[in-house]
Formats: C-alpha cells, sequence, structure tokens
C-alpha cells in the first residue's frame, strides 16, 4: 500500500509534465482552462491543502482532454526489485518536492550544484540523501 495521497502523487506527474514540455501551461491555458486555475493549484500546494486539490485536477484534467491531451496528472508505473546482486547499503541522492505535502517528484542522480525547481510553484527543490539497507 502507498503512503502518498494519490492527489499529491497526481501533483508530482504534473509538475513533471511541465518541466518536460514548456508549452503545455500554454495549451492547457488556450483550451479553456479557467483563468485562475494555477493560482489556486499552486497556492494549495504550498500550503499542503490536499482537499483544495482535487476538484482542481479534476478540472485540469477535463479540459486536458477536450484539447486531445492525455492525462497530465495520471501515469502508470510499475515496481521493480533490485538486482539480487545489488548491495546491502546503498545511498541515493537527488532534488525532491519541497512542499508541505511532498509529491513523488525525484530527480535522482542529479547534479546538486545545478538547483532544480517545482514546475508548478517555482520553489526550489530541495537536495536529499537517503541511505537504505
Amino acid at each position: 500500500m502507498h503512503d502518498t495521497p494519490l492527489v499529491i502523487r497526481q501533483i508530482g506527474i504534473l509538475c513533471s509534465e511541465l518541466a518536460s514540455d514548456d508549452t503545455l501551461k500554454g495549451l492547457l491555458d488556450e483550451s479553456g482552462l479557467p483563468e485562475d486555475t494555477w493560482a489556486r493549484i499552486i497556492m494549495a500546494v504550498r500550503r499542503g491543502e490536499t482537499e483544495e486539490l482535487t476538484p482542481l485536477l479534476e478540472t485540469l484534467e477535463d479540459v486536458a482532454a477536450a484539447a486531445g491531451l492525455d492525462g497530465v496528472t495520471v501515469q502508470t508505473r510499475a515496481y521493480q526489485p533490485l538486482p539480487a546482486t545489488a548491495p546491502l547499503l546503498r545511498t541515493v541522492s537527488g532534488w525532491r518536492c519541497p512542499h508541505v505535502r511532498p509529491c513523488e517528484r525525484l530527480e535522482i542522480g542529479a547534479d546538486p550544484r545545478i538547483e532544480r525547481r517545482c514546475e508548478l510553484t517555482g520553489d526550489p527543490l530541495t537536495w536529499a540523501s537517503v541511505t537504505s539497507g
């Protein structure tokens, strides 16, 4: 079972989609996204107000679907176990979401000297390291 609420995972997907396609926001705006939607999403993300995000993301998906765009807040992921030869202790470092209710956006193995930002709010991502084992 996953600990991160669905709406927070959706925000992570949206952030990644915006990071990979600098025309996406404009396409959604041109396709009829209500004018205050981005501001309301950003405010809810910064405050960690997940209950506010669900209807806003539904609106975003409806506009995306009407524009013929694939879902911008949904993605299929699959679990893949580490190979049996993986070391017992492993440290992973990278940039992660800085918000009160962090989404799942991670940039693992990225250069720590090049600051990354949330593509939704513009806030700087946080550098983190995790050791497992």
